[in-house]
């Protein structure tokens, strides 16, 4: 099947880690979205730099939204991060009412950018969300960065379980990335990049990730480069069931660059929720990992 000369100089492009800037991956991106808590453009600098920023993308679960900032709230609290983290939200356009997931969001942290998409994005154009997300990290500058997805159950201890595994594994000069779900089922031999998976201590080496939940530090962006390779169209012409092809970006991209290493026991739940962006590829393979989900001894079992 022949492929469009574009799609093989994105590919290149993915390959060798070099994004050419673009209009649709610059600044420009920023004019698709706006404000209702916090401030665009990105030209008032923060009064310092946050220990911790959490992405948070979300789209027609207002509800589950609510629930995960509430969450989120605790952990930061328990880890005594919240004056020292920033929040930004990311709503994709979906016509529901996010009112009390904002007043959720206000209570998160002293710094909160909440961005309503004008228009809906979806899995076609959802590396735009993650190029916002990396504009985001260009101008606030964290020295830890938490992305998650609305449809992720998290107990009160995340910060402190991923805080310490991200200790232990602090020797790796190389280690970029922290991928917090993990489940049984898990590819041994790589997912997008062919490499047998490897026991360290208390995580796995598995050098790729995907996007329910995962933790990266301010050398991530620097060696993305604040952009992302834009996903041509023709991926789901071809095969409509595919996924949004960023974290099969992010993982190429870092591929021999950098380490990446996986929470085993997973520390999110993933699964109770249907996907609103997938849904023919969640009936081949269900990404639920709850019952991987056993709490360590002490904890609650209630995921």
């Amino acid at each position: 099947m022949a492929f469009h000369p574009i799609e093989l100089l994105l590919e290149w492009e993915t390959l060798k880690n070099r994004p050419r800037e673009r209009q649709e991956s610059g600044p420009k991106v920023l004019e698709r979205w706006d404000a209702t808590l916090g401030q665009l453009p990105l030209d008032r600098a923060l009064s310092a730099p946050p220990e911790l920023s959490i992405v948070l993308t979300t789209f027609a679960r207002p509800a589950a939204a609510e629930q995960l900032l509430a969450n989120l709230q605790v952990a930061l609290q328990r880890a005594r991060l919240t004056e020292r983290s920033a929040l930004l939200v990311l709503h994709d356009a979906c016509g529901r009412d996010y009112d009390r997931a904002r007043r959720a969001a206000e209570k998160l942290s002293p710094e909160v950018l909440w961005l309503d998409a004008r228009r809906r994005f979806g899995k076609r154009e959802f590396w735009q969300v993650h190029q916002t997300a990396l504009l985001v990290a260009r101008a606030w500058q964290p020295r830890l960065c938490l992305y998650l997805q609305d449809d992720v159950e998290l107990e009160a201890d995340l910060l402190l379980r991923a805080l310490e595994l991200w200790r232990a594994t602090e020797h790796d000069l190389l280690r970029r990335v922290l991928y917090l779900f993990s489940s049984r089922d898990d590819e041994r031999r790589g997912r997008w990049v062919r490499f047998e998976r490897r026991e360290a201590g208390p995580c796995r080496l598995t050098n790729w990730f995907d996007l329910q939940a995962f933790l990266v530090d301010r050398a991530f962006f620097e060696l993305l480069d604040y952009r992302m390779v834009p996903v041509h169209p023709n991926r789901w012409r071809r095969f409509p069931w595919l996924s949004s092809g960023v974290g099969r970006q992010f993982t190429r991209r870092l591929f021999g660059r950098a380490h990446i290493y996986q929470a085993w026991p997973p520390l999110v739940a993933h699964g109770a929720a249907p996907s609103t962006m997938n849904r023919g590829a969640r009936l081949a393979r269900s990404l639920d990992n709850r019952l991987d989900c056993a709490p360590a001894k002490g904890r609650s079992a209630a995921w």
